[in-house]
């Protein structure tokens, strides 16, 4: 009975072991990510404002200097108090489906995904805090597509990836942490 019980102390703290391990992985990938945006915006601010455009592929992508105070596309200009809490609600949301995941290696996907959305919204996060704006550099030309930047990328690519994973990868059953217990929210009332 004490081997029983001693067996599911140690798998349990393994578990927690196994936990803080993918919480640290979640937040170095963000880390990297935030760090990398921001340096990319000091440099488009150096390196491109009060200048002309920088040609990497003639007629297909350039990289210039862009203030945007809205958010994607220019959406929401001037709204910065409501960008801000829209984005603190899904970094929110986002911290907290990895706080709730299984720790099995299945999952590190959908944190990566998590992750990288986290790092977008606070990348430019820290630039609408400080200046009441973003800056986009990154332009394709070729498409006429809105101009961006590298917290932008990790935002759509991070949702995207998280679409994908929940419509083909995961079943119902792999996603129960997740649901909402009606049954024991009503218990806590």
């Amino acid at each position: 009975m004490d081997s029983e019980k001693e067996l599911q102390g140690n798998m349990h703290e393994r578990k927690k072991i196994a936990k803080s391990k993918m919480i640290t992985l979640c937040s170095v990938l963000a880390i990297i990510a935030i760090v990398l945006d921001q340096v990319t915006k000091y440099l488009a601010v150096s390196k491109l404002k009060d200048g002309a455009a920088y040609v990497l592929i003639d007629n297909v992508l350039e990289f210039y200097y862009l203030v945007n105070t809205g958010s994607s596309w220019g959406m929401l200009a001037g709204q910065k108090i409501l960008i801000l809490f829209i984005s603190v609600i899904i970094i929110a949301l986002c911290i907290f489906m990895i706080a709730k995941s299984p720790d099995d290696v299945k999952y590190i996907p959908f944190n990566i995904s998590l992750s990288m959305i986290i790092a977008g919204g606070i990348g430019n996060g820290i630039y609408r805090i400080r200046f009441s704006y973003v800056i986009d550099f990154i332009y394709f030309k070729a498409i006429n597509f809105p101009v961006f930047n590298v917290a932008d990328i990790f935002v759509t690519c991070g949702a995207a990836l998280f679409i994908l994973l929940i419509l083909f990868k995961y079943k119902e059953k792999d996603l129960y942490f997740m649901k909402f217990n009606q049954k024991k929210f009503r218990e806590m009332n």
